[in-house]
């Protein structure tokens, strides 16, 4: 069976990790990629969002991740972000909260307002709730 291994690390080491996974589904820059076994060697950037990891059974896992890389290398993908979390993992009342604080500082447009960073701050709010939902 052509499988793959996962990891995906963060500055605080391996946050995940699956030995024999059938695809991953991501975000990058460029689109949506889905990375199967024997997958073209690649390095691509990935953007803030959902990440799938699904199983040869069907099962599938599904994680929330921060801006990063994605390294394609014979049977292996290793991603490499800020934060990961797993859906079981995610607190949705904080999520939602840090989604209306978001929503709440790009509405008002304050002076000196970081817009990059409270634009980063949605998307990362709205991926957990995705996520957290998917799981």
């Amino acid at each position: 069976m052509n499988t793959l291994s996962v990891s995906i690390v963060t500055p605080n080491g391996e946050a995940y990790s699956a030995k024999e996974a059938s695809m991953v589904v991501l975000g990058t820059t460029s689109g949506q990629l889905g990375v199967m076994a024997n997958h073209v060697p690649m390095v691509a950037s990935l953007k803030v969002g959902p990440l799938k990891v699904i199983f040869p059974d069907g099962r599938e896992e599904y994680l929330a991740v921060s801006e990063g890389f994605v390294e394609t290398h014979k049977g292996e993908v290793t991603i490499i972000v800020q934060t990961a979390e797993l859906g079981k993992d995610i607190d949705v009342e904080r999520a939602k909260r840090a989604l209306q604080r978001a929503e709440d500082r790009l509405a008002k447009k304050e002076e000196g307002l970081d817009v990059r960073r409270a634009e980063l701050a949605l998307a990362k709010a709205c991926a957990r709730l995705k996520v957290a939902e998917q799981s």
